[in-house]
């Protein structure tokens, strides 16, 4: 097998948020001291940014469309933090989604999901689920032809304090299967709400319990936690729509990660804590790096320097197929998004909702949309 070369490595932009006032430190501490390694130790520590990497070249990271690295916190003496919440919710409030999927693999914290098929789940890990710590958690959720869906935080009451890490990461559905019906697949802890009254007029989401997140140590001090596909002989139970991997490998100082990359694959390589060598070269925290395809059998190195380090691993078999991105809404071409769209205006897709509204607004709001749409198309 011959060594991997790295095609591009890139520092996506942080953003300070939940709390800000947190990440504009972080940018400030970075900006006058020059030693970004400081102000990665805090923001693990403490919070306070998301970084969105999202990938304009979709060539080069097919079938990956976006990835986003969250680490917040919600204290509940932070006087900032009330006034913050009346310029932006604590979440992500009813958005649409059509022929792509959405993976969201939490370490700390979680979110309470409620969908315009009438399912409401919680979900998440109660502390940081990295290592050989227990907790991971992961929604798998196919949006297929389309649902709208609300990912709050899982924040408890007023007076609670929280920490949340996770990756969200958007994962292209191959042209025959744009229009599957949704679905959820989770893995590890995650609570069901059974609060329709009565059968609505649209199938609910299915939703798969698939257990815990597969973990294998392959050597001393390594760790992989196989949230999709294979590594070291196991294997996630995550149906997949392409042939895909999505690794985190944790490593102890010195330690070093071998990973046999199929023929043709994209990689894309992600540090979440430390820095590491790629064959001969240095990855850095907080940096993405793109892989050469390679029409030969490639060996992946990832080496631990002199610290401890994570990397979260994403490699598939490109789709090849022409990609249409539409904000929430991915296609293959411009008049497949003018289809979808007009789909969401009239109803496909399920009615939207207000994050404030209770569970019995939310189930009645649902319901009603069914029902009207039942009786408008039969």
């Amino acid at each position: 097998m011959h060594a991997t070369n790295i095609e591009s490595m890139v520092k996506h932009p942080r953003l300070p948020v939940w709390p800000a006032w947190f990440g504009i430190v972080y940018i400030l501490l970075d900006l006058v001291l020059g030693k970004p390694n400081v102000a990665a130790k805090l923001e693990d520590r403490f919070g306070g940014r998301v970084c969105p990497m999202i990938f304009r070249n979709t060539e080069s990271t097919d079938p990956f469309l976006l990835v986003a690295h969250h680490r917040h916190s919600f204290l509940a003496f932070d006087p900032f933090r009330y006034v913050f919440r009346f310029l932006l919710p604590e979440g992500f409030p009813a958005h649409p989604h059509r022929g792509f999927e959405t993976v969201t693999y939490v370490l700390r914290g979680g979110f309470i999901h409620r969908d315009s098929m009438g399912v409401k789940k919680s979900y998440g890990a109660a502390k940081d689920s990295t290592g050989d710590g227990e907790g991971a958690a992961v929604q798998w959720m196919t949006a297929g032809r389309g649902l709208l869906h609300e990912e709050m935080w899982r924040t408890g009451d007023t007076w609670e304090s929280s920490d949340h890490e996770l990756f969200q990461i958007w994962v292209n559905l191959p042209k025959n299967q744009k229009m599957v019906d949704p679905k959820m697949q989770m893995l590890g802890d995650s609570e069901d709400f059974d609060l329709a009254s009565e059968k609505l007029g649209a199938l609910p989401t299915k939703v798969l319990e698939r257990g815990p997140v597969p973990v294998v140590k392959p050597s001393e001090g390594v760790s992989v936690r196989v949230v999709a596909g294979d590594s070291d002989g196991v294997r996630s139970p995550i149906e997949t729509y392409s042939d895909l991997a999505i690794l985190h490998v944790c490593l102890q100082p010195g330690a070093s990660w071998h990973w046999p990359k199929p023929l043709g694959w994209t990689c894309l390589l992600y540090t979440r804590k430390g820095e590491v060598l790629l064959g001969e070269e240095m990855l850095p925290v907080h940096h993405t790096a793109t892989l050469t395809r390679s029409s030969s059998d490639v060996s992946i190195s990832v080496d631990a320097s002199g610290e401890e380090a994570e990397v979260l691993l994403l490699a598939g078999a490109p789709l090849q197929e022409p990609v249409a991105m539409g904000a929430n809404i991915i296609m293959n071409s411009q008049q497949e998004l003018a289809e979808a769209n007009g789909d969401l205006r009239a109803g496909y897709f399920g009615p939207s909702w207000e994050h404030t509204e209770d569970d019995t607004e939310w189930m009645r709001t649902i319901q009603e949309h069914w029902r009207y749409m039942a009786q408008a198309f039969k």
